[in-house]
């Protein structure tokens, strides 16, 4: 089932993601939501244990289908436990550092999820590098990758999206915004692009630092995270009468 590239076997995300779509692809009329969020969420993640149930049952319904169409005798659940076993393991295997990254990437989905904003970034990073530690000297190895996985991700938030609270003490020292101010740089009606292919124009920032969007296709409005629009900061003009814009 797993599909091979003409330089080697893909990350393991993309074997998990290539899996999915060749069960999509035959039989997407008898897969539902709670099932269709299981396969995706392993895709993602890796994870074979979260809706187990629901995974299972994705992963059989090839063999129901051969049972009903081909006659075919097996057991289909016992057979969709067995695929998915087999291909999480195949795909980790592949690359332990595309896995590992595999979850730094989930990891910093679900924590811009649910801390969104660029406040105290450094301070929580060094708060998940302080449990990392504690992790390293005292707790199993399954708590070290969890404590590893956590650690990257703020790192990466810090880089991606920066931390308002240092921005003056950076100033003072003469350094630059860590992601370049891009929210400064923009003036209401400058077009910004999500990653998703959502296209609008910049109405103001959120408290929590993400901006509000206009919608080019309707009235409404979206609320885009800075690290997901184009252009970015790089590529912005800088605000009239600041030292940049007159060189």
């Amino acid at each position: 089932m797993t599909k091979v590239t003409p330089n080697g076997p893909p990350p393991p995300q993309l074997q998990r993601f290539l899996a999915l779509e060749d069960i999509l692809m035959g039989f997407s009329d008898g897969i539902d939501g709670a099932r269709l969020q299981a396969g995706l969420t392993w895709a993602k993640t890796g994870r074979s244990d979260w809706q187990r149930k629901d995974l299972i049952s994705l992963f059989a319904a090839p063999w129901v289908a051969a049972q009903e169409e081909a006659g075919w005798q097996g057991d289909a659940i016992l057979q969709g436990e067995k695929d998915l076993d087999e291909i999480t393991a195949v795909a980790l295997q592949a690359d332990p550092v595309e896995d590992f990254l595999d979850q730094v990437r989930a990891e910093l989905t679900r924590a811009r999820a649910l801390f969104p904003g660029d406040l105290i970034m450094t301070l929580a990073m060094a708060e998940e590098f302080g449990e990392l530690v504690k992790a390293v000297l005292d707790e199993p190895s399954s708590d070290v990758r969890k404590e590893a996985v956590q650690t990257a991700a703020m790192a990466a938030r810090v880089v991606l999206d920066g931390d308002a609270s240092v921005n003056d003490w950076r100033a003072a020292k003469g350094l630059d915004p860590l992601t370049g101010s891009a929210a400064a740089a923009l003036t209401p009606g400058t077009t910004l692009r999500h990653r998703d292919g959502r296209t609008g124009t910049f109405v103001s920032v959120e408290e929590d630092g993400r901006y509000r969007v206009r919608s080019l296709k309707g009235p409404g409005f979206w609320v885009f995270h800075p690290a997901d629009c184009w252009p970015p900061a790089s590529e912005l003009a800088p605000p009239k009468g600041s030292e940049a814009a007159h060189g």
